[in-house]
């Protein structure tokens, strides 16, 4: 042991007894039929957080005066996301809880964030548009 007891008490001489009357426990031998499997499963990698700096969102909560907003995430903290939205001359940095924000798949929308509003009542025209045309197409067959 050369010395090396770090202040054990009795020096050596103590350190032997101990270990002879207090053995290590024997190493655990893995069974077969029960922890092999248990042990042998990768760990599951940590999941990632719903928005990452950089991804474009748009404002789903109602009551906010953001509400259907366009804007870019900054960073994400604790259940906060800071989006930041660009219009012309003005840009806000503005906090929300991660429900009231929801991943966008498109670009951020024209110049203005208020135009992802214009971008859904335009699908809503062209939707009303191809139903009138297909009644039309009904009408002109029928007769």
């Amino acid at each position: 042991m050369m010395g090396l007891t770090g202040g054990f008490p009795g020096g050596e001489v103590g350190l032997k007894d101990f270990v002879a009357k207090n053995p290590p426990p024997p190493p655990k031998k893995p069974d077969s039929s029960t922890g092999l499997a248990a042990t042998a499963a990768p760990p599951r990698p940590p999941e990632l957080p719903l928005f990452l700096p950089g991804m474009v969102v748009l404002v789903k909560n109602p009551n906010n005066a953001y509400h259907m907003y366009c804007g870019i995430v900054q960073r994400v903290t604790d259940g906060k996301v800071g989006v930041l939205f660009e219009g012309g001359n003005w840009d806000r940095l503005i906090t929300f809880d991660l429900d009231e924000l929801e991943g966008r798949e498109k670009g951020p929308p024209m110049v203005n964030p208020k135009s992802v509003v214009l971008e859904a009542l335009v699908a809503d025209l062209e939707d009303d548009d191809a139903k009138e045309e297909k009644k039309e197409e009904g009408t002109a067959a029928a007769a």
